[in-house]
């Protein structure tokens, strides 16, 4: 589906070590872009990392023809699994947002804590509370995600990116 259209689409962004999950908002519609296997983390979830955000940009600017684009991208924090988990973390998003770059795509950090504050109401809603969210907001977007954490988190993400640039704008 391709259309010309002066909206804004926000593109919200889950990474993990050799994971993925975009999803862009545009009004009502949306789009899921996953990718829960990049490949063993290094080197090789880097440059799927980098290919996934490339093929996302490039389907998402033809289906939104004109549209203004910025994309938010989970913040990486120290959790389970240690630093070394979260340093692997750091190189698939830094992979993704140097994708994002280069397709000159406007891209702003989101902590986890601010986002879930924003758009669930606080910044410690459980992994239920962000699913539901997502269910009461987006029923056929939650559907499609088939359970999907890191698609419900994305889909926030992009919300938390809409707000912020109401703010901005």
């Amino acid at each position: 589906m391709t259309s010309n259209t002066d909206e804004f689409v926000s593109l919200g962004i889950d990474p993990a070590a050799s994971r993925a999950s975009f999803v862009a908002l545009c009004g009502e519609d949306y789009a899921i872009f996953d990718y829960p296997k990049l490949g063993k983390s290094g080197a090789v979830a880097c440059a799927a990392g980098y290919e996934a955000a490339s093929e996302v940009v490039e389907s998402i600017v033809s289906r939104w023809i004109g549209a203004d684009f910025a994309a938010h991208i989970e913040s990486p924090i120290v959790g389970r699994g240690g630093v070394r988990a979260t340093m692997v973390q750091c190189w698939t998003a830094g992979a993704i947002l140097a994708a994002l770059h280069q397709h000159k795509i406007e891209v702003g950090l989101a902590n986890v804590s601010s986002w879930k504050k924003s758009v669930v109401g606080h910044g410690r809603a459980t992994k239920e509370e962000v699913a539901s969210f997502v269910g009461l907001r987006w029923p056929a977007l939650h559907a499609e995600a088939a359970g999907s954490q890191d698609v419900f988190d994305a889909t926030c993400i992009a919300h938390f990116g809409r707000i912020a640039s109401k703010r901005m704008g």
